[in-house]
């Protein structure tokens, strides 16, 4: 049998006889419980109400007054009040003996109580013919037969609890018979298990702790079949596993001594050539800091030094002063004589001692130093370059000496890019070159230049108290020294120059929070102010400048949602035909009117939207809203749109047009589109193949701002222009002759090549007729009217159909275009 089914046997023993002696128990209670509830119920009960009639019987008797002192004499019948008396007591006493005759616990008890009840029965049927001592001698007779049968009650609840003391004294040995017997049976069952299980434990214990002492040679015998002896089987093939293991280690572990002899001479050679093949020297301290190791490398580095000298002598040598010093630092450089750089490194040994090496990072060190200066200087001139100079300016403003009086001036050359393109890229090399010494030596000591873009220097002045006066007076000086021709490379180049500045004046008014970042950008800022002056002139920095970015940063936000708000509005300006005294058409011109600021001026945010892209959707918008407006106008009129030479970046552009024609109706033959001399500047080529698209379609196209441009000439022989604009600046001033003969040459070349003139910016009568004198007859301007909201324009057609008068000496034939038919979309 297993341990296990001999440990579950006895468990299962244990318990069944534990449930016998609870049974047993548990009956012997019931029954007592039943006997308890019996003395209660029949005996105490049942003699409670005998007591309680004999009480009656006594109260009857006393209430009936029936002695020998009473009245009448015993010897008369009852009176109508004793009988009375008689009939309301007998039957309560009747109840109270017939519930002591149901509770009586023996049959003699019962007789007794009933022979009561017949008798005190019969003296209630004849009351009313008995006389006072015969009732006497009855009621004496029943109370003594209630003394007695009281009696025999209480006899028999005696008898009752004589019999629950024997069963509860019985209960009682039971239960420690049953007791003692389940003790036994434990005790008989504990130490069978132990019998048969505890010796085969100890002897595997024996065995076990004998196997850990490495004693190999144990008895071990099996006997029986049980999980014991398994167990005992499994550590005796354990023991014989592991003395068999022992001996094949102890074999090996022969071969490996007699070979380990050799292995360790060759193990330090080996450690002896790589300590001495190793780049860094090193050298080793024990725990009483003295030396005891040192390498090839490091006696190269510093000489043959004796072991077993201490630390602190080492230190002593000249070779070794500073290398090895007492330092918290686990890593360090050290510059030596000679200026060589010596990196230090030392680790501590857990068992005591240090190790320390020694790396010559002398050519490493300036390989990084040159590195570092190429990160923060200009390779061509060796100046800082932008990163250097924000450094400087911070160092400069930490120190306090930029409020003593400081000065930043950023230069621009001006025809930089043209000396590169004409002469070359190494002659602008030289001239950038000659720049900086020249710049380099006209500072004070303490200022500094440095290149910060392809053509771009700056100047960093310290002159306390006399700025901005230092600044000035600098920048006349560069100015003059730039606009001298230069002598570079054999070749006489002219640059310009424009100077940005931006000064701190000694308790002037400070311009805010100053850091470096913020001095470029204002001197950034004063340098674009300045070359909006033209070249040799400079500007020296106001909040003005920022505020003016902030304005078109603001416009540039506004602008780009001012198309979904639809702020925009056409207005439209009229082409006049002076000669016929009519309309030919009008120009669509773009409007912005912001909802809090106001009407923006089109020279503001156009070229904003130019350069942030926002120009192709305006323009779409723009011919979209055009071309709508004028598909409801007479037929004669025509309708003419700027496009921006962002739009012909597009690829679409020709798609969109051709898809807004459709949509709205209008003829290509009534839509003009006018270009500008700068569309032309980049990819001429795509630009005409498209240009001659549009001109297959039907559409017209202008140029616009006609003769301010290098090659406007040479574009009208390129491509058949329908029409050019002369610009403006060359009608406001027609009293010089210069303007003049520019007119009288575009309006010759125009009508020998077929194309029509007109001119713009038409504003006095004085204007109007010099033109017509030149033979230009077809004139755009304030004189006619100023740009009209769309409303407008039928009235104005009315008016002018109605008022415009011929020049004196021609005749007039009024032709009014058809107002009737105009429609506003």
């Amino acid at each position: 049998m297993s341990i296990k089914l001999k440990l579950v046997g006895g468990c299962i023993c244990i318990t069944m006889a534990t449930v016998m002696v609870g049974l047993l128990a548990q009956s012997s209670q019931q029954q007592i419980g039943t006997l308890a509830v019996r003395i209660y119920d029949d005996a105490l009960l049942s003699t409670s109400a005998l007591r309680s009639a004999q009480a009656s019987m006594i109260r009857l008797e006393v209430g009936l007054r029936l002695d020998d002192a009473a009245t009448p004499p015993p010897s008369s019948a009852l009176d109508a009040d004793q009988t009375a008396y008689l009939s309301a007591e007998v039957p309560g006493i009747l109840a109270e003996l017939a519930t002591a005759s149901a509770g009586a616990i023996t049959p003699n008890g019962k007789e007794a109580v009933d022979s009561v009840q017949r008798a005190l029965a019969r003296v209630k049927a004849a009351q009313g013919k008995l006389t006072g001592r015969l009732l006497l001698n009855e009621l004496r007779y029943i109370n003594a037969e209630l003394a007695s049968t009281v009696k025999i009650f209480q006899s028999d609840a005696y008898t009752v609890r004589s019999d629950v003391d024997r069963l509860v004294d019985k209960t009682v040995e039971r239960t420690w018979l049953g007791m003692a017997a389940t003790a036994v049976l434990m005790i008989v069952i504990t130490s069978f298990l132990i019998w048969r299980i505890v010796p085969s434990v100890r002897r595997a214990l024996v065995v076990t702790r004998s196997i850990a002492a490495r004693k190999l040679d144990n008895d071990i015998r099996p006997r029986g079949m049980g999980e014991m002896a398994e167990l005992l089987s499994a550590m005796s093939h354990m023991q014989d596993s592991i003395s068999l293991y022992l001996d094949e280690a102890e074999g090996r572990a022969a071969m490996q001594a007699s070979a380990y002899d050799g292995q360790f001479n060759l193990q330090n050679a080996r450690f002896e050539a790589a300590l001495n093949n190793i780049t860094q020297g090193l050298c080793m301290f024990d725990r009483q800091q003295t030396l005891v190791v040192t390498n090839k490398r490091f006696v190269e580095m510093f000489g043959e030094v004796k072991l077993g000298l201490s630390m602190s002598k080492l230190a002593r040598l000249p070779h070794l002063s500073g290398l090895l010093a007492p330092s918290r630092e686990v890593f360090s450089t050290i510059e030596i004589e000679g200026g060589r750089m010596i990196a230090v490194s030392r680790q501590s040994i857990p068992s005591g001692g240090s190790v320390m090496t020694f790396d010559d990072v002398t050519d490493r060190h300036r390989a990084v130093e040159r590195m570092n200066h190429m990160a923060t200087h200009d390779t061509l001139t060796g100046l800082p370059n932008r990163l250097r100079l924000r450094d400087l300016l911070e160092e400069t403003i930490a120190s306090g000496r930029w409020r003593n009086g400081g000065s930043m001036l950023t230069l621009d050359l001006r025809g930089f890019k043209f000396v590169n393109d004409t002469l070359g890229h190494l002659v602008g090399d030289d001239l950038l070159r000659v720049v900086g010494q020249r710049l380099t030596a006209m500072v004070q000591p303490g200022d500094f230049v440095a290149r910060i873009g392809g053509d771009e220097f700056a100047i960093v002045q310290l002159q306390p108290a006399k700025q901005p006066r230092a600044a000035e007076a600098l920048a006349d000086r560069i100015i003059d020294m730039l606009g001298k021709t230069l002598e570079i490379a054999h070749q006489r180049i002219n640059v310009g120059v424009s100077i940005g500045i931006v000064a701190h004046m000694p308790g002037g008014a400070a311009l805010g929070d100053v850091d470096a970042d913020a001095l470029i950008k204002r001197a950034d800022l004063a340098l674009y102010s300045a070359k909006e002056q033209g070249r040799n002139s400079y500007r020296i920095f106001e909040t003005a400048m920022e505020d003016a970015v902030q304005q078109r940063r603001r416009t540039e936000i506004d602008l780009s949602s001012a198309l979904e708000r639809n702020e925009f509005e056409l207005y439209f300006q009229p082409f006049v035909n002076v000669a016929s005294h009519r309309v030919t058409g009008f120009e669509a011109l773009l409007r912005w009117t912001h909802p809090e600021r106001g009407p923006i001026s089109p020279a503001e945010f156009i070229p904003i939207a130019e350069e942030t892209g926002l120009i192709e959707p305006i323009g779409l918008w723009v011919l979209e809203q055009a071309c709508r407006q004028a598909a409801g106008w007479p037929l004669d009129l025509c309708v003419s749109v700027n496009l921006s030479p962002a739009q012909f970046r597009s690829r679409t552009l020709y798609a969109d047009v051709v898809a807004t024609l459709k949509r709205s109706g209008l003829k290509p033959s009534r839509l003009q589109l006018e270009i500008t001399e700068s569309v032309l500047l980049h990819d001429t080529e795509a630009i005409l193949e498209i240009l001659k698209a549009f001109r297959l379609l039907g559409i017209h196209i202008a140029m616009d701002d006609f003769g301010t441009g290098y090659s406007s000439l040479g574009y009208l022989s390129r491509f058949p222009f329908d029409k050019v604009k002369i610009d403006q600046s060359f009608v406001r001033d027609l009293s010089k002759r210069e303007n003049i003969a520019v007119v009288r040459a575009v309006v010759g070349l125009s009508k020998a090549m077929g194309i029509s003139v007109i001119a713009e910016g038409v504003e006095t009568r004085q204007q109007l007729e010099t033109l017509l004198e030149e033979g230009c007859h077809e004139m755009q301007g304030y004189h006619f009217s100023r740009p009209r909201p769309i409303a407008e324009l039928p009235q104005f057609l009315m008016t002018y159909g109605s008022m415009a008068q011929a020049p004196a000496g021609k005749a007039r034939t009024p032709n009014v275009p058809m107002v009737a038919s105009f429609v506003t979309v």
